[in-house]
């Protein structure tokens, strides 16, 4: 038996993505390399490992029984790299899901911080909502997502990143009473929610039934943009995080909506997989715990420019303005 760490990784990452096109991106590498790597993994335990099925690819029984000890063995991998190795430098690409509302506050801060610090490491964003973000940490189409809520289930690490207080808000012109309403009074106006893929409405799916909130007319966007919109327009009650709103409610767009009880802070977590832990990783959470600030929206963010190209904005060099010189008259 004589085999080596990369057609265990290729391996690895088949069964995790269950895809040799998706391993390949993965380990920067092509797919044919992948397909050789694992057949040479099969010849040297003399079993078959995977089955390429129409559904795509298959643990078989020794493929089984292999993958607790490569997901081991790549963790230890990982650990020699940066633990023993002289050279500490972080690297790696790193596919993390956010929410939209991430993405418009502090999302741009996390990687300029992170290319400052840590070059070698990129960050692939991918905007969503919550619970399909789960979907795809679920599936190994993500290495970390960062969303509401607390805890995901026993497979997951979830590392609270920050929280940012909730607050009904409408826009005055809807003409709401100044007192705090019951829960049972929204049923009374249009309220406007997130869809049901929202992982801010499972957040507060137990809280609501708790206090008996209930809506009667509800109009539906999965765009936290559209809804902020749509609230200022006056279509409606939302609940909304109080530090995106804010600048909107200062200059008297909208307003908040006392209810009784008010909605508890929204706690937002780095979550990814137990077994997918790494140094690089660790330190992008690190790092999102560092900047995440819900209080700037994204157009605010400090960000240098960029070096303008020679000539002209579009590129195209520019003929230079020739001032016209008005001559003075010759003396007589």
């Amino acid at each position: 038996m004589n085999f080596t760490f990369k057609q265990l990784e290729a391996f690895l990452f088949s069964t995790k993505l269950q895809s040799f096109s998706a391993a390949a991106v993965k380990l920067h590498t092509t797919q044919s390399a992948i397909s050789k790597r694992l057949a040479e993994l099969e010849e040297s335990l003399g079993g078959t490992l995977l089955h390429r099925t129409s559904h795509g690819l298959e643990l078989a029984q020794a493929g089984r029984e292999l993958l607790p000890l490569a997901e081991e063995a790549h963790r230890l991998w990982q650990r020699i790299q940066h633990d023993i190795s002289v050279d500490k430098t972080l690297r790696g690409t790193f596919r993390v899901g956010v929410t939209e509302l991430i993405a418009m506050t502090w999302l741009t801060r996390l990687i300029q911080l992170l290319q400052k610090l840590h070059p070698q490491v990129t960050l692939e964003p991918v905007v969503d909502a919550g619970l399909t973000l789960f979907e795809r940490l679920e599936a190994n189409k993500l290495d970390l997502s960062i969303m509401p809520g607390t805890f995901w289930g026993q497979a997951f690490e979830s590392i609270k990143v920050g929280q940012v207080d909730q607050a009904w808000i409408a826009s005055p012109r809807l003409g709401l009473p100044q007192r705090a309403l019951a829960p049972h009074e929204f049923a009374d106006y249009p309220v406007i929610e997130q869809p049901a893929g929202a992982s801010k409405n499972k957040f507060y799916e137990a809280w609501r039934a708790e206090h008996g909130f209930r809506f009667g007319k509800v109009m539906l966007t999965n765009s936290t943009t559209v809804l902020r919109e749509l609230t200022i327009s006056g279509f409606g009650i939302s609940q909304q995080a109080l530090d995106y709103v804010r600048p909107d409610i200062k200059s008297g767009l909208l307003r908040i909506v006392k209810s009784d009880p008010m909605p508890p802070p929204l706690v937002y977590s780095a979550v990814y997989r137990s077994d997918n832990s790494s140094p690089a990783l660790a330190r992008i959470v690190e790092l999102a715990v560092k900047t995440c600030d819900f209080k700037l929206r994204a157009s605010q963010h400090d960000v240098a420019p960029a070096r303008p190209l020679r000539g002209s904005s579009s590129g195209l060099r520019q003929r230079p303005v020739r001032k016209s010189v008005k001559k003075k008259p010759a003396r007589s």
